[in-house]
């Protein structure tokens, strides 16, 4: 076949098939006789234990490149007739990368010998064109990290701020998770979705800069995860972890199985290799290093000088009082749960064709903690997400050069939340003592909505209700619940309210009950179209389906609504209503008297009333709170052509990248009366294409250095959540509240990034990494303030693509491969990220629109990561002794981390101004956490495996946020002296800092959690 025509048809694949992220690698050999000649027809078998996974020859070249390779270990075999067989061991494929083996075969006689050799890493990464960290993730077990999120902020690049990951000056949102090459990122919030226990994790690249074409819609970073398959032999583990056995910790619990091998075990060696599956599973029970602060006394807390100084009585409250407990261990939900699960099989047809399906899933629900809810926490909020992901995988193999790979993923979020122990569907009852057929005058005083056991009247609008302690069906405290919520000071008559703290009997006013669905459906073909071209190229169709459905403020009836759900029972009442059959001829039909009536006035002035409890109690729910959400039902797309070339002494990925973005015509918005209307885009605002060109070159100058360059011109979508919203600028002259507008025009955001790198072997075990990078910003989403030119006392915002920012700095990573039983890594980060805003924060005059250093400005980032291990049968001579260390089988892992002062924006004045946003800073953090594995032999195929893990283990007392007016965390700078007299009374200040004085500010905890996992 022609090139030309070679080439269309590569085209002609790409147009009419879905492409996936990349989830496997290649392996390229270049045989050589003696008299380094190449050999062609050499057979190359690709080997995992005992089962053949793939294979190919070498050309009239001596060269083979074998494409479509599972990450993971292999045994590579070369073999041709009349030359001694070789067989490479450790042969590691990752994915997306080019593995290279250079053979010498020697002639033989007529006896062959077998040659084994140990493959050497590529350590420099000649085949890498971006900035990328290949996660080991079978050595993850020993090192001490408790999930994902610590694992990659251990990166040289990636900063974690408050539990959330920035890479490279980023904003969080900005970073793309796939599993299995398909993605599993919120497309409505952001962020990472889906959770993968690294046990399923086979394969973990974090992707920092210089993304080839095939990845898209991420400005900032991809974490690229492929999970594990099974084996023709069964193998599995079973762990437990627990924080309480030293100490009182968090009060968590872990347990983990997995299991893997053939699904039919009775079949032949043939079908056991065929036919297998991966399963693994577990479950987290947590409260908390604040699960203390949960179980509030007031009385208690209230007390000055042994003096109970609040106004009136609350009783204790424990939310752990009724838990039950089996040897020590809490039964039923902790303050934290989450579980997650994930199957995996496949069947290989023969060796050109297999199918792959899997199913996964997390499930979390937490009763979060709020010092300011403290004494409130009976009904405040309670959140639960549950996520899952089908995949169906369709693999072919045409030849050793040439694959292609078909996927289809259905993927769906639920998320809920609102107030403990209330229920959405059942917040409003009705309570009637008297018979509906015969009402009687004052039948309306005799319907009462709210909520059971507290007061049904919210006197002060405040969304609190009083609780009834007695059930004596009177509110203990007098249907005062604005001035209950005192404390009195010595000497003085009245009672002053206690600051911060909400009174007990508030309750969260905010349900959430929202759907996420994406299906997608992907294919993925390459071609190696000689020794120098790998061709991509392909097409992603991705279809969403959101549906949010939230409610506010929920127990204000608002009586325009209120009434208007009245009325329309009564017009319809009054085109079906004629007058009784016995009526005199004179009477007269008034309609509504006084709101509440529709009346027939006889001889007697008889009212007749026309609606009925469930008329009363529909207009009730119809009028209570503001409810926002929308359904719709967007598409994306994208296409990408890239050609990867490798010549002796240059790589050179360049690829083009078209993303597409498509509303729909319409959507649906959601009514406060629980209807929708429909609102339809005008057509210029239906449809979006972003263009991304990307370039990437590695240079290996030598076998131990590579320079790299990229250019990346990446395309990210605005979250939906700034485009599809149910406030229109109409909404502002009648809400009561701050109303923000979706905007259909959002441009994609945009990241312009260069970057240049240097790897380069120090020696045989040190390898040093160095890339400086730039990156420009632009359209992030803002908020703008918009005013009714015609009513200049109504305004609205609406939702901008007008913010910018820029990232630059320099990632050093320095890695000791293991030798001499040791290896550690030291990555250190140089940054600056600044921007005119950190978030979606609103715009008004008043905003600086200069750049500052944006929220996750963290100057310095330092990770050192330290391991110290003695393989199973191997002696460790205690140093300037000739004494052997009693110990195998045994690893002692410790990470040091520093982070420089987040910036904060200070509330002081110079001269009448006000400080520059974001221009002090909080003080460094550092942690230094261990990990000890001891393992234990049973037999050749079990094993029992016990940790040790210490957090925090210098017990480092990190601050984590500060009163702007002061700097620390303890102390606001409120000024606390009495206007009147000047006199801090002592009574003052002992309650205003039992607010100030939070501790979810600092951080001193210091945890140790004991394991034991079993494994076969």
């Amino acid at each position: 076949m022609r090139k030309p025509a070679l080439i269309l048809l590569i085209l002609l694949i790409g147009c009419i098939s879905l492409l996936n992220a990349a989830t496997t690698g290649r392996l390229a050999v270049r045989v050589r006789d003696n008299n380094n000649k190449p050999l062609e027809f050499v057979n190359i078998v690709v080997m995992r234990g005992n089962q053949r996974i793939t294979g190919g020859q070498t050309d009239s070249k001596g060269v083979a490149i074998i494409i479509n390779i599972p990450p993971g270990v292999y045994t590579v075999k070369l073999s041709l007739i009349g030359y001694d067989p070789i067989t490479y061991t450790d042969v590691r494929i990752e994915v997306d990368e080019t593995t290279n083996i250079n053979a010498i075969m020697k002639k033989s006689g007529v006896k062959l010998a077998p040659v084994v050799v140990t493959a050497n890493p590529d350590v420099v990464g000649k085949s890498q064109i971006g900035s990328v960290r290949k996660i080991e993730m079978e050595r993850m077990s020993e090192v001490a990290a408790a999930d994902l999120t610590d694992i990659v902020s251990l990166q040289a690049g990636v900063s974690n701020i408050g539990g959330e990951l920035h890479i490279r000056g980023g904003r969080s949102n900005e970073i793309n998770f796939t599993v299995d090459g398909m993605s599993v990122s919120d497309p409505v919030d952001g962020g990472s979705a889906l959770q993968v226990d690294t046990d399923a994790i086979a394969d973990m690249k974090v992707m920092t800069g210089g993304f080839p074409a095939e990845y898209g819609n991420a400005q900032s970073g991809v974490i690229n995860i492929v999970t594990k398959d099974g084996d023709p032999f069964y193998s599995g583990k079973v762990e437990y972890n627990t924080d309480h056995l030293i100490g009182e910790g968090r009060n968590s619990d872990v347990t983990k199985f997995a299991l893997g091998g053939p699904v039919w075990p009775l079949g032949g060696q043939d079908l056991r290799e065929r036919f297998t599956f991966y399963l693994n599973g577990g479950g987290e029970w947590l409260d908390g290093r604040l699960k203390d602060y949960y179980i509030a006394d007031p009385m208690k807390d209230f007390t000055f000088n042994g003096i109970p100084i609040l106004e009136y009585e609350y009783p204790p409250s424990n939310p752990y009082a009724d838990r039950k407990d089996f040897l020590g261990i809490d039964l039923g939900n902790r303050n934290y749960n989450s579980y997650n699960i994930n199957l995996k099989s496949k069947y290989v047809f023969n060796p050109a064709q297999k199918v792959t399906f899997a199913v996964r899933g997390d499930r979390s629900l937490n009763y979060p903690f709020s010092y300011a809810w403290r004494y409130a926490l009976d009904h405040f909020a309670y959140d639960e997400t549950i996520q899952r992901q089908y995949i169906a995988t369709y693999d072919h193999v045409f030849n050793s050069a040439m694959n292609l790979s078909v996927k289809a993923s259905y993927y769906q979020k639920d998320s809920n939340s609102g107030p403990r122990g209330i229920q959405r569907n059942n917040y409003i009852y009705m309570y009637n003592n008297l018979d509906p057929n015969n009402p009687g005058p004052d039948y309306v005083d005799n319907v009462l909505m709210g909520i059971e056991g507290w007061d049904t009247v919210d006197h002060d609008n405040d969304g609190v209700y009083s609780p009834d302690y007695n059930g004596d069906g009177i509110s203990d405290a007098d249907y005062l619940p604005a001035a209950f919520w005192a404390y009195r000071i010595a000497g003085l008559e009245d009672p002053r309210s206690i600051p911060g703290f909400l009174p007990p009997g508030t309750i969260y006013q905010y349900f959430v009950d929202d759907v996420t669905t994406i299906l997608s459906g992907r294919a993925d073909f390459e071609w190696q179209l000689n020794e120098t071209h790998l061709a991509k190229t392909g097409l992603e169709l991705i279809k969403h389906n959101i549906k949010k459905n939230q409610l506010q403020n929920f127990l204000n009836i608002y009586q325009d609504r209120y009434q208007a759900s009245l009325k329309r029972v009564y017009d319809m009442a009054n085109l079906q209503w004629t007058p009784p059959s016995d009526a005199p001829g004179d009477t007269t039909y008034y309609g509504i008297v006084p709101e509440l009536y529709a009346i027939y006035v006889s001889e007697d002035n008889v009212l007749i009333p026309i609606y009925n409890p469930n008329d009363y109690y529909k207009a009730a729910r119809e009028a209570s709170g503001k409810r926002d959400g929308y359904q719709a039902f967007p598409w994306q797309a994208a296409y990408y052509i890239q050609d990867k070339m490798e010549w002796e002494g240059m790589i050179v990925n360049a690829g083009l990248r078209f993303d597409l973005w498509y509303l729909g015509s319409k959507y649906k918005v959601l009514q406060d009366d629980g209807s929708y209307r429909t609102v339809e885009f005008d057509p210029d605002e239906r449809l979006q294409v972003m263009v991304s060109p990307r370039l990437g070159v590695s240079h290996p100058i030598t076998d131990r250095d590579v320079m790299r360059f990229a250019y990346n011109y990446q395309n990210q979508l605005p979250q939906m959540q700034y485009i599809f919203t149910s406030k229109t600028p109409s909404d502002a002259y009648i809400s009561d509240q701050i109303i923000t507008v979706g905007n259909t025009k959002l441009e994609p955001q945009i990241t312009v990034t260069y970057e240049v790198g240097l790897s380069h072997q120090l020696s045989d075990d040190y390898v040093v990494d160095m890339t400086a990078y730039y990156k420009n910003i632009y359209n992030y989403v803002s908020t703008i303030k918009e005013y009714d030119p015609n009513e200049p006392q109504v305004y609205w915002y609406k939702y901008i693509s007008e913010d910018y920012g820029s990232a630059r700095g320099i990632d050093i990573q320095l890695e000791k491969l293991m030798s001499n039983f040791t290896n550690w890594s030291i990555a250190y980060s140089l940054a600056w990220a600044q921007g005119n805003n950190s978030t979606t924060v609103i715009q008004d005059e008043a905003t600086n629109l200069r750049e500052f250093p944006l929220d996750w400005d963290i100057r310095h980032n330092i990770g050192i990561n330290f391991t110290f291990r003695i393989g199973r049968g191997e002696e460790f001579f205690i140093p300037f002794t000739n004494y052997i260390l009693p110990l195998d089988d045994f690893t002692a892992n410790f990470n040091w981390t520093f982070a420089s002062g987040a910036p904060y924006t200070p509330q002081s004045l110079i001269g009448d101004k006000l400080l520059d946003t974001n221009s002090a800073r909080k003080d460094p953090t550092h942690q230094l956490n261990m990990r000890l594995t001891k393992g234990f032999m049973l037999s050749n195929k079990m094993n029992i495996r016990v940790f040790l893990d210490v957090e925090n283990l210098l017990k480092t007392k990190n601050v984590l946020t500060v009163y702007p007016k002061t700097g620390l965390w303890y102390d606001d700078g409120a000024d606390l002296a009495d206007s009147n007299t000047g006199y801090v009374y002592p009574e003052v200040k002992f309650v205003h800092d039992l607010y100030t004085r939070n501790p979810g500010f600092v951080n001193d905890f210091r945890g140790v959690t004991l394991g034991i996992s079993f494994n076969f």
